[in-house]
């Protein structure tokens, strides 16, 4: 390979966030590589069901890709599958719950910008789903990313005064951060009213490692406290609802789930 040649593509390692059809054989691929974080490739031709790297371009998978620099888009050469996490795709809930944390990773991420501390954390939790971790540990997932993009939530003081928080029911207001005292809620904008286990639990994901985490027991009430809060935290950053949380309100409404126990 001449040297004109080598500078025209490149290896990266990253995940498949999605994918979109583009023309009649083509697709448009969104991946999160560590060194090059988020970008878009065209995958030539592989709709097509000869193409020897459809198997490796499906959404969620761990792929090693050569990659060329192209005019409008950089194009896809070579890939191949690192980990395809197909226990994921077999589960419903966990799929649900992967293709959601896919999705804020794509969102709260700008375009080329190396992070690889958030290439390490998708895998981390797709790691976990894919060894049989609830779908819950997505709310671990949602803490970490959003502290990771500069956007914390404040869950050990009061988000607007610094001052301590009494273990009481506490509101939990996007606009300003975190948990809000008393004394801050009429400036504080909108919010809801936590209950004290559901703010321990908050905590505890922010602090704890995954494995920890997933060990945890959680009610039904519990767990849809946990979501609708963390809901409202992502809908205010995002200024909007996440495509794949639609989803995911789907998959909870069907009959016959069972969460892990109870705290």
């Amino acid at each position: 390979m001449t040297v004109a040649a080598r500078d025209r593509v490149y290896k990266t390692e990253g995940v498949i966030l999605r994918r979109r059809n583009f023309g009649e054989a083509d697709s448009i691929l969104t991946v999160f590589a560590g060194r090059e974080g988020k970008f878009d490739a065209v995958a030539r031709g592989v709709r097509k069901a000869r193409s020897h790297m459809r198997g490796h371009l499906e959404p969620l998978t761990h792929t090693r890709l050569l990659v060329a620099h192209g005019r409008n888009l950089d194009v896809l050469t070579q890939a191949e599958t690192i980990q395809p996490f197909r226990a994921i795709r077999e589960d419903l809930e966990r799929t649900a719950a992967a293709l959601y944390c896919a999705e804020l990773v794509d969102q709260l991420s700008a375009d080329r910008v190396s992070a690889p501390e958030v290439l390490d954390l998708l895998l981390v939790l797709l790691m976990a789903l894919e060894q049989g971790a609830p779908g819950p540990v997505r709310h671990w997932f949602e803490l970490h990313l959003l502290a990771i993009s500069g956007y914390q939530v404040q869950l050990e003081a009061c988000a607007s005064c610094g001052a301590r928080l009494a273990e009481v029911p506490t509101v939990l207001a996007p606009a300003a951060g975190g948990l809000i005292c008393l004394d801050c809620r009429p400036r504080a904008g909108a919010g809801r009213l936590l209950a004290v286990r559901t703010m321990k639990v908050l905590r505890f994901a922010g602090t704890a490692p995954l494995e920890a985490f997933s060990s945890l027991r959680l009610d039904d009430a519990l767990s849809h406290e946990l979501q609708a809060a963390l809901a409202d935290v992502i809908r205010h950053t995002l200024e909007r609802e996440p495509r794949s949380g639609r989803y995911l309100d789907d998959i909870a409404r069907l009959p016959d789930r069972v969460w892990p126990g109870a705290v």
